[in-house]
């Protein structure tokens, strides 16, 4: 049946994570004098994670049974005919990213009690990935360009507390600070793109702007022979290659390796670096219009999966691998959205952060095993003291390299 989703239950999708965030790390860091233990810190976190991740796959049932949501639930202020609101927009494509999103963002709660037992920054570190689930959720269930923006620049900020969550290493710190300047260069290219569509639009609303995108393709950026539909989808897409690290402004991601596994996986593999992916396929009315515009799309994307593949090949840390394969199967997704292909690119999006997730996290079983040792030429017949770890990396490498019968075949296939 064809129904409305109940916006309440939607609104608890992005504030249960946010709660357990704002506990454990209010009351269970030095904040408030460390109230609460490690048990109530990672139990209240997960628990809330939970939550959204069972309501996520509620709401894709529903969602595929028909059922859509588009509306506005608190309006923040009018400005003449401007509204700013916070509003969600639940269709197929973002309930498919909800469940991704919680369920992806679950697992790494839970790989976190073993991995993080031994550090000091134990509740800090549930608190800030509780907080960075909240703001990718806000940026996937947005309806509205302000909050697409609120979610695009809180995971940024959040993504910076994480690179850095070792803030007395060196290395750390210039990394952290690597991500957020390169991300800040995408972020001018796309509020730029958010301002073009306002002026011309005159609303923050997607269906609004996507309503009026037959006016606005007839014009041109006043004072150039431009056309302004063109220069607004590669303003978004400049923003979609700082957070997506497409070339050049891939610099950041090989770097944030420095940041613990668990974010590694959360981060380069499920969530922020497919945020980019998810907006053009979101704006995809809008990039239809301009071939141009699609055409910068392709030749960013392939060239992305091309370079990154051969850096991958000669790096010696084992994460930097992982990072760098990364890159290439965000260059990949980029290609199909070039091609127009928006559901063959979101299909590759959801395998892949599965099996990438999957092999971030037995990376860091084995870092672990190996006592914080990252040099792949020093591992090998880890298999012996290590087989399940063995078995689900093995798992994970045959999806990635797009095996029969395994998810990557099928996705990156359709690519292809």
């Amino acid at each position: 049946m064809a129904g409305q989703l109940n916006p309440n239950l939607l609104l608890v999708v992005p504030l249960a994570p946010l709660a357990g965030s704002a506990i454990a790390g209010l009351f269970g860091t030095r904040f408030f004098g460390n109230l609460i233990g490690r048990t109530a810190s990672h139990t209240v976190t997960i628990l809330g994670v939970l939550i959204a991740f069972l309501i996520s796959a509620q709401t894709l049932m529903l969602v595929m049974d028909g059922a859509t949501y588009n509306g506005t639930l608190y309006t923040w202020m009018k400005v003449g005919t401007l509204k700013m609101e916070i509003g969600f927009l639940v269709d197929s494509l973002t309930a498919m990213m909800m469940c991704v999103v919680t369920f992806v963002s679950l697992m790494v709660h839970i790989y976190t009690i073993g991995y993080m037992q031994d550090d000091e920054g134990y509740n800090r570190f549930f608190s800030y990935i509780s907080l960075f689930t909240f703001a990718m959720l806000m940026l996937v269930m947005s309806n509205n360009f302000l909050q697409l923006f609120f979610g695009w620049e809180a995971v940024g900020l959040v993504s910076y507390l994480l690179i850095g969550f070792w803030f007395k290493r060196p290395t750390a710190i210039f990394a952290n600070m690597k991500a957020f300047l390169v991300n800040r260069v995408g972020d001018f290219g796309f509020i730029l793109g958010i301002g073009l569509l306002l002026a011309y639009a005159g609303s923050m609303n997607y269906a609004e702007v996507f309503a009026k995108r037959e006016e606005i393709a007839l014009l041109t950026l006043p004072g150039t022979d431009w056309m302004l539909i063109t220069v607004a989808c590669i303003c978004l897409f400049i923003g979609a290659m700082g957070k997506s690290a497409q070339f050049p402004l891939h610099v950041w991601l090989p770097d944030s390796m420095e940041g613990p596994t668990p974010i590694s996986a959360l981060i380069h593999a499920a969530t922020m670096v497919t945020a980019g992916i998810f907006m053009v396929a979101r704006m995809s009315p809008l990039f239809e219009l301009s071939d141009t515009a699609l055409s910068f799309v392709l030749v960013i994307g392939s060239i992305t999966a091309l370079f990154m593949g051969f850096l991958g090949i000669i790096q010696n840390d084992i994460k930097r691998v992982v990072a760098y394969s990364t890159l290439s199967q965000l260059g990949y997704m980029t290609v199909a959205l070039g091609a127009s292909a928006y559901s063959v690119a979101v299909f590759h999006l959801m395998t892949h952060a599965f099996f990438k997730a999957l092999l971030f996290l037995g990376a860091g079983a084995v870092i672990i095993g190996m006592h914080h040792d990252q040099d792949i030429r020093n591992m090998g017949g880890l298999r012996k003291y290590m087989p399940i770890t063995w078995i689900t990396a093995l798992l994970g490498s045959l999806a990635l390299i797009g095996t029969p019968f395994f998810s990557g075949f099928l996705s990156k296939d359709s690519i292809i």
